[in-house]
């Protein structure tokens, strides 16, 4: 037999068929077969039994929820139908109405109401920024540094 998967090899296959030939078929004990309905009567004890059907209490809790569910739909589709109707209720505006009151500023109303700098006032900046580089540039020259 190979060990892999411990398959009779060709030769062993040969002698088993030659044999079974030879001999004939092994008979089953004649005990088995009331061993096997004995067997089956014994699992039979164990199998679950079916759950007896619903009782009228869950009937009855049942059929109550139905009516409640039945009556809070019934309850939201008269609600509706009937808001639209009722009177000193605001009438809903629709799209256009709203669109009209909003008030949406241009473009040149935006831009003029930032601050926009003036010439001199970039170029002051520009001359600052360039003091400053200035400045930190001599403070690190000052350092005693050994070069």
């Amino acid at each position: 037999m190979s060990k892999d998967y411990e398959y009779l090899s060709d030769q062993e296959l040969n002698g088993l068929i030659e044999s079974v030939e030879a001999e004939g078929l092994v008979n089953a004990p004649e005990d088995f077969m009331t061993e096997v309905l004995d067997n089956i009567v014994e699992i039979d004890k164990y199998r679950i039994t079916a759950v007896p059907g619903p009782s009228n209490r869950n009937i009855l809790d049942y059929s109550i929820y139905c009516l409640k569910v039945f009556g809070s739909i019934a309850a939201a589709i008269l609600i509706m139908v009937m808001v639209p109707f009722i009177r000193g209720a605001e009438q809903i505006p629709d799209r256009t109405e709203v669109v009209s009151h909003i008030s949406v500023p241009t473009k040149e109303d935006v831009v003029s109401q930032k601050p926009v700098k003036s010439k001199e006032e970039v170029l002051n900046k520009q001359t600052q920024a360039t003091d400053i580089i200035t400045d930190i540039e001599t403070w690190f020259d000052s350092l005693p540094i050994s070069k």
